[in-house]
């Protein structure tokens, strides 16, 4: 019996040494992942920094991925951020130039952000003409 009470006292030390102390919760980092439940696309025709997901004051922008498209043999196109009139102040590459051709699209997609716009930016894309694209993300 005296056994048995040294046991489950040991046992109830162990638990609660292990059990360490309370954790504040993160609102972004490895404990708590985006998902992503929006999209935004871009029809073929733009040529110059074009904003793709617009600023929210105080809010993030979180990329799960893209699905990118061109009609043309070859073209590029980069995304970056950055305030103002389609990115144009402060803006800063996410992505630098990146080829597509016609036959192999660029994609990138999973279910969690791997890439989080600064608070208070717009997310922007610069293609070619004759490049589409698809944005998977989440703002908040």
């Amino acid at each position: 019996m005296r056994s048995l009470k040294l046991f489950l006292t040991l046992l109830l030390a162990f638990t609660l040494l292990c059990a360490g102390p309370g954790r504040s919760e993160n609102t972004v980092g490895p404990t708590n992942q985006v998902t992503c439940n929006k999209i935004a696309t871009l029809t073929a025709g733009p040529t110059i920094l074009t904003q793709m997901i617009a600023a929210v004051a105080g809010q993030s922008i979180f990329i799960c991925g893209w699905h990118v498209t061109n009609t043309a043999a070859a073209g590029t196109f980069s995304f970056s951020y950055g305030t103002g009139a389609n990115c144009a102040s402060g803006t800063t590459a996410i992505i630098p130039a990146t080829n597509v051709t016609s036959s192999a699209p660029s994609a990138d997609h999973i279910s969690i952000a791997t890439i989080q716009v600064p608070l208070s930016n717009a997310f922007c894309i610069t293609p070619v003409a004759t490049i589409s694209a698809i944005i998977f993300y989440s703002q908040f």
